[in-house]
């Protein structure tokens, strides 16, 4: 297995950090941040959200850490293959627009790692640029 770090574009905000921070923080609203045409069966608690990646497995994301209007840590569960953290980062002043970003990190082995870091990186790319276009002020 091979560790793997995925840094997407950064983008500007249309919103101010914190507002992103709040809405991102609730599980109900992550699925805007998901690429449309590859999940499906989208489900939220207040402590989880699982979906299905077209294709691939289901899998359940929770988040396990977060710095106010700095970033949110998010971690996978139930794929046996693929564990991964996706950490959203905030970069600017709490009630400004700013800059946000998506860092991917996890473990592959290094063949699939060469097959799917194309789709990971068009992922965190999608993800950063739909939470940038968000209007939530």
């Amino acid at each position: 297995m091979g560790a793997f770090t995925i840094l997407s574009d950064t983008n500007s905000t249309q919103s101010t950090l914190k507002s992103l921070f709040e809405f991102l923080s609730d599980f109900k609203n992550f699925q805007s941040i998901l690429p449309e045409d590859k999940v499906e069966n989208f489900k939220f608690t207040e402590e989880e959200c699982s979906f299905n990646i077209k294709g691939i497995t289901p899998m359940t994301i929770k988040k396990v850490d977060a710095k106010p209007f700095e970033f949110i840590l998010f971690s996978s569960e139930g794929l046996a293959k693929f564990n991964f953290s996706l950490k959203v980062i905030f970069i600017g002043e709490p009630n400004q627009k700013g800059e946000c970003k998506i860092e991917l990190m996890g473990d592959l082995n290094p063949f699939i790692k060469a097959m799917a870091e194309k789709s990971l990186i068009g992922l965190t790319n999608t993800m950063s640029l739909k939470l940038s276009q968000l209007n939530l002020n």
